[in-house]
């Protein structure tokens, strides 16, 4: 096990195994924007693997392959650089549900899942497990999409029931999100930034890190506690995705004939402030780089002060669970955002 200070010089001091750091000289010249620290896995390998595996299955069962690139990159695997801290025997599967989430586009289509909890078989869930038709134009994807869908559901539980199930039930709650927010509007700035963290479906992304360090599921006690941290990093995290996405974005607008908006954080600020496209995109890194120092004055008291648990809450909280929850979207933040950087998913043209 690798002896270690605090995350960044921050926060609370928690080992690591399975990960070394990013070299300084690599995030520069990666071009990303966090600030945040950034971690490898040591087996990259298995989320490369895992990354053709879902290639493969996808074009089996759809009958021809990924519309778009997933989660590789040429800083290796997403899953490798945002769940640095996985169990090795967990992050196959975890790069496998980043790359289903992707190649199945869940921003419009969705896993209607019922209610899910930790009692819950494989074979219970399965039986709840149907694909949504594509929200915006009724084409029916069920049968290949609910077959991959009811492989992976098979896998999840065998690596650990409790942890599975409620990754599930944040999937579940992605998808009634969506299909409920579909058609409403988000005229101010912070509305947006409020419903994008949903929409991107950074609290299921958030809860795939916390499957791959075991630190599911939380109680409802831990989530409070470590809601006020996990929004700043949400929010991170989803604008980051609008910053590396608009020029694709933009440009598939203009395609499409440039009617409406480009539904992108830049749209909203340049609206708001008044401004062109450039001011508002700097604008957007600056609003990003607000809310990881944000996140870091709150992890900073955690390390300096401790986690401060109500009385009414001794006995319903694990603090070391709750710290390796937050430090795990920490990382799937600043993991996301340098993989974002050089993404072939957010290349114009592929």
């Amino acid at each position: 096990m690798e002896s270690t200070h605090s995350t960044s010089g921050l926060g609370p001091a928690l080992p690591f195994q399975f990960s070394t750091p990013v070299s300084p000289s690599e995030i520069l010249a990666s071009g990303t924007l966090t600030l945040l620290p950034i971690r490898m896995h040591s087996m990259e390998d298995v989320a490369s693997t895992a990354n053709r595996d879902l290639k493969a299955e996808w074009t089996a069962a759809h009958g021809e392959p990924p519309s778009k690139p997933a989660g590789e990159s040429p800083h290796g695997h997403v899953a490798a650089v945002a769940v640095p801290e996985c169990l090795p025997e967990r992050l196959y599967m975890c790069a496998y549900i980043m790359d289903y989430m992707i190649c199945y586009d869940l921003s419009t289509l969705g896993l209607a899942l019922q209610t899910l909890d930790s009692t819950d078989t494989s074979q219970a869930m399965e039986a709840r497990l149907t694909c949504s038709a594509d929200l915006k134009g009724g084409t029916d994807f069920t049968s290949p999409s609910k077959a991959l869908g009811r492989q992976m559901i098979h896998r999840l539980m065998a690596l650990n029931q409790p942890s599975a199930a409620a990754l599930m039930h944040e999937w579940e709650l992605y998808t009634e999100y969506i299909i409920d927010s579909f058609t409403k509007e988000f005229p101010t700035l912070d509305e947006y930034i409020e419903h994008r963290v949903l929409d991107a479906g950074i609290p299921v992304y958030f809860a795939t890190s916390g499957f791959g360090t075991a630190c599911l599921p939380l109680t409802p006690e831990e989530k409070s506690l470590a809601a006020p941290l996990l929004s700043c990093l949400g929010k991170a995290c989803a604008l980051a995705n609008d910053y590396y996405s608009w020029d694709k974005e933009l440009a598939a607008h203009k395609a499409g004939g440039g009617h409406g908006r480009v539904n992108n954080c830049v749209t909203w600020i340049m609206e708001q402030y008044s401004c062109g496209i450039d001011a508002a995109r700097v604008s957007l890194k600056e609003k990003i780089w607000e809310y990881e120092r944000q996140f870091e004055e709150l992890w900073r008291n955690w390390g300096e002060n401790g986690v401060e648990v109500k009385p009414e809450d001794e006995g319903k909280v694990d603090v070391d669970r709750v710290q390796r929850y937050v430090q795990a979207a920490m990382f799937a933040t600043s993991g996301s955002t340098y993989w974002h950087a050089r993404a072939p998913r957010y290349k114009i043209g592929k």
